[in-house]
């Protein structure tokens, strides 16, 4: 089994889970002095081309970018953040990461209640079964305001 990883790829698409696995994976990079890399896929529907300005889409990776540089300005380590264009999201992952010759891909999934459907969607259902590296899925912790009992 593979154990270096010199390069990671996490995508984000704004969600707190996302900026979780992204916080999760500056101090793996720290740790084994790995390149960071973040993406955000602007999703282009098929009615326009893709070389189209479809700016609502990148105003919005834009943002969620700039917040993960941010958070990488806060665990103090450098990230190479991209938007790309694509139809799809999960092949667009896996094709920039084999480019990329990614180690490690981590996904932020989002938690769901006990007896929830277990739909992790189409995008991580895509990575699963087609990304050529390692795949961490980061699942966000359960809402803090849950009491136990």
């Amino acid at each position: 089994m593979k154990t270096n990883h010199n390069r990671i790829l996490v995508p984000s698409n704004g969600s707190k889970a996302c900026e979780d696995a992204f916080r999760w994976a500056c101090h793996l990079a720290k740790r084994s002095k790995s390149e960071l890399h973040s993406i955000y896929i602007s999703e282009i529907p098929f009615k326009y081309p893709l070389n189209s300005e479809y700016e609502l889409a990148d105003s919005d990776g834009e943002l969620i970018l700039s917040r993960i540089e941010k958070i990488a300005s806060e665990e103090k380590y450098k990230v190479q953040a991209q938007l790309l264009k694509a139809r799809q999201a999960g092949p667009a992952i896996a094709l920039e990461a084999a480019n990329r010759n990614m180690d490690m891909i981590i996904i932020g999934i989002p938690y769901k209640q006990p007896n929830a459907a277990r739909n992790i969607g189409a995008t991580t259902s895509y990575l699963l079964d087609h990304a050529l590296c390692e795949l961490i899925l980061w699942r966000e912790s359960p809402l803090s305001d849950i009491r136990r009992n």
